[in-house]
C-alpha cells in the first residue's frame, strides 16, 4: 500500500499528478518527526522509523498534514484529526530515558517556583545549539538545552521555564490549521518569570557573542 499516494489522492482527487510519491522511514529523525520534499519528479515524505508500527490511517494523516504545508492549502480529513490526536498523546507515553544533573537541578528549581512541584520531569538533554538555546519535543517529551547556558543559572532557568511552558500548554495542533506554539496564554505565563524582558535581552547578547566566537575560528 502506497500510503502517501492514497493520502494525496484523497486530498486532490481531481489532480492528474505525474510525480512519484514515496514514504520512507529512517533513523535520522528522533521521536515521531518527519519532513516532506518535492523535486521535479518526486514527492517524498521522510519519517522516523517509529512511524512504521503506527496505524496506516494515522500515517495517512501525517502525510496529508505535510502535503498541506507543501502546497499551502487548507483542508481537513478524518485521518488528519487522528494524526493530531495521536501526537497529543505521545508526551504521556514517551519513555523517560535521558537526564542531566545540571538540567535536572534547573528543572527542580522551576518546578518548585512556578508549577508547585506538580509537573512530571521530562527527558532532559544537553544540546550544542547556538541560535536555538532550547527546544521541547512533544513527540518524545524531551527538553533540550544548549550547553552554552550551563554557566549562567539565570538564563538556564529562564530557557528551562520557556520549554516547560510548552509541556504545560501541550500540543494545540488541529487538522488543516497552522499549529500555534506561542499562544496568548503561553505568552502571559512567560511574562511571569522575573525580569522577563531583561532575560530576553541577555539571551540575544549571548547568541550574538557565540556567533562571533564561531566565526572567529576557521
Amino acid at each position: 500500500m502506497n500510503i502517501l499516494q492514497h493520502a494525496y489522492d484523497e486530498l486532490f482527487p481531481e489532480d492528474n499528478n505525474t510525480k512519484i510519491l514515496e514514504l520512507t522511514y529512517n533513523g535520522r529523525f528522533k521521536g515521531y518527526n518527519a519532513n516532506i520534499r518535492m523535486t521535479k519528479s518526486h514527492i517524498t515524505v521522510n519519517a522516523s522509523k517509529n512511524w512504521k508500527d503506527v496505524s496506516h490511517e494515522i500515517q495517512k494523516g501525517l502525510c496529508q498534514e505535510l502535503l498541506m504545508k507543501l502546497f499551502k492549502t487548507k483542508k481537513t480529513t478524518i485521518q488528519m484529526e487522528l494524526y493530531h490526536n495521536f501526537i497529543r498523546q505521545l508526551a504521556n507515553v514517551a519513555p523517560k530515558t535521558q537526564t542531566h544533573s545540571i538540567l535536572e537541578q534547573s528543572f527542580q528549581r522551576i518546578n518548585d517556583q512556578f508549577f508547585a512541584n506538580m509537573m512530571e520531569q521530562p527527558n532532559l538533554k544537553l544540546g550544542k545549539g547556538i541560535n536555538r538555546l532550547g527546544t521541547y519535543d512533544y513527540t518524545s517529551n524531551t527538553v533540550t538545552i544548549s550547553e552554552n547556558l550551563l554557566s549562567n543559572d539565570l538564563l538556564l532557568d529562564y530557557v528551562m521555564y520557556h520549554e516547560l511552558l510548552h509541556k504545560k500548554h501541550q500540543y494545540k495542533g488541529k487538522a488543516g490549521k497552522r499549529t500555534r506554539h506561542h499562544t496568548k496564554a503561553f505568552k502571559e505565563d512567560e511574562k511571569k518569570f522575573p525580569n522577563h524582558a531583561n532575560c530576553e535581552k541577555e539571551l540575544e547578547n549571548l547568541v550574538r557573542k557565540n556567533k562571533q566566537k564561531k566565526n572567529w575560528f576557521f
